[in-house]
């Protein structure tokens, strides 16, 4: 049996599962292939909508035949990554057990990669925006039609539909929990008719769970579906395969590649069982009685019981709010992160949790540092100083008419590794080449600057701007000092104007669907008619969902995010 330990010595591919795409896949199979090429070949079954191929690698001489597929919906990729470190460690471990017994004793058909359409734009359906597992009974999609026919000419007496599922999906065991794994044996009928197929693929789930469950303590279901004709796991299993869905969630972290490895070791597991028959020793009331995926989805983070000050602190009120960080799909750990609920959500909870009871819950700072530029970044001894008083979005600005300036804001990208998030207005420190100033600011305007400093613009220029609703700003205007004591009445209104003045929608705000970068503050004491925000009160400060300054420290979380604009008002 392979062993949970071994698998950290494996050589496995490098690149996320998030970033993999056709090409990733093609060089890989081949590379793989390359290593011991008469025993595995790598055929094409047909294209996707758009012209890419879909590959189909064949393993092993065995006499139980095993399909397995992945990626259908292209923003699931879990399992291609997972699929991939297997066949590296068959060919490369042949004369290992269990290389050995899963060769000799099994012929797999491993697609990877059914949908690289959508893999590509990192989406679920395919190019035609058809969802190609809700098409097993029409055929509209060619992906559809290639799994179709290779189901109808292999004959599997096995399958493996591999997917993700929302990575939020919770389970009850003693409290919720992130679904890391969710099974099902897809149903052949609207009754859930038994059958020798259905009651294989339960002893199949047996041993996937058995591999799994000690590294992932009550965090795997049953997956929360009933008959679904229009599916393909339903459809296959109603040719007589014994067919499997697995479906890899969440984590307990929002880094999720933990998974990956998680659910190598449930395939490869369930593949030496099929190729030796040991599955059939397996107990097909272990899968029916995992607990069902529960009706509630959990957040990234929660915080439970704070008092939300959004505007005056006489209209603050006490909920929890529920976070989560956004990305390119469920597998994503990109920047982001919005406040997707709140009020009493005792019904759920977080992968983390922050209890808020004498804690008040403000939106973050912004801050206007005039010596910020993109081609000098704040240092990590400014991001603190920011940190501590509140700041999550800082303000730079770029010289327009400095051509290193617009090159080095060209540099500058949505992967740039941001602790706070940081913004930059034009202005004009250099002198412009005669005739090239609107160029410039055009060029400027283009990757998104927020708007420009008017104090050194000519009358004429301004009036010309103004009337095109561009925004301009005073320096005065915008918020530059860091050390200033607040009122938090007034601290709320000044930076709900300022986010607004800056067209930052959302920010300098609490509310449902707006960036999740807030501060908890203790309780501040009151004096006279006003309470003044203690910077020294400041506990957590949270950017894009994550926790990047914890009491007295900085944490090494980059969930900063490069701010672009339009620098034309509405």
């Amino acid at each position: 049996m392979f062993k949970w330990n071994e698998y950290q010595n494996l050589q496995k591919y490098s690149t996320p599962p998030h970033q993999l795409r056709h090409a990733h896949i093609v060089q890989m199979l081949s590379e793989l292939q390359a290593i011991r090429p008469e025993a595995m070949e790598l055929s094409t079954l047909g294209e996707s909508y758009e012209g890419r191929s879909i590959l189909c690698a064949t393993i092993g001489t065995g006499s139980n035949r095993v399909l397995a597929w992945s990626q259908m919906h292209g923003n699931e990729p879990t399992h291609t990554a997972a699929l991939l470190d297997l066949i590296g460690f068959l060919q490369r471990d042949p004369d290992h057990k269990t290389a050995q017994a899963i060769l000799e004793g099994s012929t797999l058909s491993l697609v990877l990669m059914l949908n690289p359409d959508g893999a590509e734009r990192y989406q679920r359906r395919n190019a035609q925006d058809l969802d190609i597992n809700r098409d097993a009974l029409h055929l509209a999609s060619p992906e559809g039609r290639i799994l179709h026919d290779l189901v109808e000419s292999l004959h599997p007496q096995f399958a493996l539909n591999l997917h993700n599922q929302n990575p939020r999906t919770a389970v009850d065991y003693d409290g919720l929990k992130p679904a890391a794994v969710s099974l099902l044996v897809p149903p052949i009928d609207a009754a859930d008719s038994q059958t020798e197929g259905t009651q294989q693929a339960k002893r199949l789930a047996s041993v996937f769970l058995s591999a799994v469950q000690p590294h992932c303590e009550g965090m795997i279901s049953r997956y929360d579906a009933d008959y679904m004709p229009r599916c393909f796991g339903e459809w296959v299993q109603q040719q007589g395969s014994a067919t499997l869905t697995v479906e890899a969630g969440g984590w307990t972290s929002i880094d999720s590649s933990p998974l990956v490895r998680l659910h190598f070791m449930g395939l490869i597991h369930v593949l030496e069982a099929i190729a030796t028959n040991r599955f059939l020793d397996a107990d097909p009331a272990d899968y029916d009685q995992l607990p069902r995926s529960s009706e509630h989805y959990l957040f990234d983070l929660m915080i439970n019981k704070v008092r939300v000050v959004n505007g005056d602190l006489a209209n603050s009120f006490v909920a929890d709010l529920g976070i989560n960080v956004s990305g390119v799909g469920p597998c994503s750990s990109g920047a982001g992160g919005t406040i997707e609920d709140m009020g009493d959500l005792h019904v759920t909870t977080g992968k983390t949790n922050i209890a808020g009871d004498g804690l008040l819950c403000l939106p973050g700072r912004i801050a206007y540092l005039p010596h910020i530029t993109p081609s000098r970044l704040p240092t990590p001894k400014e991001v603190e100083k920011c940190l501590r008083v509140g700041v999550t979005t800082l303000i730079g600005r770029v010289d327009y008419a400095s051509d290193d300036e617009l090159i080095a804001l060209e540099q500058l990208s949505d992967s740039q590794e941001l602790t706070i998030n940081l913004g930059f207005i034009a202005a004009q420190s250099t002198r412009s080449v005669p005739g090239r100033q609107m160029d410039s600011l055009s060029s400027a305007i283009l990757q998104g600057v927020l708007g420009m400093l008017s104090d050194a613009i000519p009358d004429p220029t301004r009036n010309t701007l103004g009337s095109l609703n561009f925004r301009l700003f005073y320096e005065h205007q915008l918020p530059g000092d860091l050390d200033t004591l607040i009122p938090i009445d007034v601290y709320s209104k000044q930076l709900e104007y300022v986010a607004d003045f800056l067209g930052l929608t959302g920010r300098g705000q609490i509310q449902l669907g707006t960036p999740a970068d807030l501060l908890l503050l203790r309780t501040p004491a009151t004096h006279g008619n006003q309470t003044t925000i203690d910077w020294n009160d400041l506990q957590q400060v949270i950017v894009a969902g994550r926790v990047v300054f914890d009491g007295e420290k900085c944490l090494n979380e980059r969930a900063g995010k490069l701010l672009k604009g339009s620098a034309f008002r509405n």
